[in-house]
């Protein structure tokens, strides 16, 4: 629940940071965060150790979609609200159901094939409203719930990969190879933005990724950004050693109050009616899941303590 908080932060300083490319940004990210481990590795006396693994394939698996998911849920909140795309995301819960299910990682029960279907219809009662041919906003929509959805598919594999290494990595190692990573690709992203040239197909769209030198206020808001991402993610990692996948994706609910609270006061967004009873309908698919899943841990307690 905290890292939801930590992560609402930086996501609304990202859509607030809207006048500079998502290069940029996701760069400055990364490696601020990059740096703030490093140093929380230093003080903990565990750097370098700590970022040695004999897993080098499974990280790359986790930043390549977590790269890709980063990109793309960058791209989607600086087109939608800020409540409609967090609501969105809420769909990586019935994803990882079925995705832990179809790689082998945990059993799928009865009572999580109703969390997937309830977690789907919310999701289509919640893009209705998007899907507005006459509106002026329609391809803006489109290319935002396009980004969302392929951004939502990515972090659950993301989750699932992140709860594997979780088993035998270093937290600091599962963060410091997935930033790394995203820096990486943001910072080849930018250089092949002005290497690009002008009489090529999308010459436009390179060029709004050369770098815009930040004001004084703007590096505040930077740093900011790129400490929340760095604590955020040693939060959320730290969290998928003590919890499976599919049950701990379910406290990640509590960011759709920091989404609300966020949009209307920073943004001035209200959520539509629509997108409120499809965001309902996600939660409470993903609390039935938690419920049930605490079922099972009290029984599979009890039944330890009688042997």
């Amino acid at each position: 629940m905290l890292s939801t908080l930590i992560f609402s932060v930086m996501l609304a300083l990202v859509k607030a940071l809207n006048g500079y490319p998502l290069s940029q940004i996701v760069f400055i990210r990364s490696a601020l965060a990059i740096v703030i481990l490093c140093v929380w590795l230093a003080a903990s006396h565990e750097f370098p150790g700590a970022l040695g693994t004999k897993r080098f394939g499974g990280h790359l698996l986790r930043a390549i979609a977590g790269v890709g998911s980063v990109f793309l849920n960058f791209t989607a909140f600086r087109l939608l609200p800020f409540a409609d795309v967090t609501a969105l995301n809420f769909l990586s819960v019935p994803l990882i159901l079925i995705f832990s299910a179809l790689m082998g990682r945990e059993p799928m029960r009865g009572i999580r094939w109703a969390a997937v279907i309830g977690g789907f219809g919310g999701t289509m009662l919640m893009l209705w409203s998007h899907f507005e041919p006459g509106s002026s906003e329609h391809s803006r929509s489109l290319l935002g719930i396009s980004a969302t959805l392929i951004s939502v598919c990515a972090v659950a594999v993301a989750m699932i990969q992140t709860r594997s290494l979780a088993k035998s990595e270093h937290t600091a190692a599962i963060v410091f190879y997935f930033l790394s990573l995203t820096g990486l690709l943001a910072l080849l992203a930018y250089l092949a933005a002005l290497a690009w040239p002008a009489d090529w197909a999308g010459a436009a769209l390179m060029r709004d990724q050369h770098w815009v030198w930040p004001t004084p206020e703007d590096w505040l808001l930077l740093i900011i950004m790129g400490f929340a991402g760095g604590v955020g993610q040693l939060v959320m990692t730290a969290a998928f050693r003590h919890a499976d996948a599919s049950v701990l994706a379910c406290f990640e609910y509590s960011a759709m109050l920091w989404a609300l609270l966020i949009g209307i006061l920073i943004f001035g967004e209200f959520p539509t009616a629509l997108v409120m009873g499809g965001a309902g309908l996600i939660i409470a698919s993903g609390l039935v899941v938690m419920w049930s899943e605490g079922q099972v841990g009290a029984r599979l307690r009890a039944a330890l303590r009688r042997t």
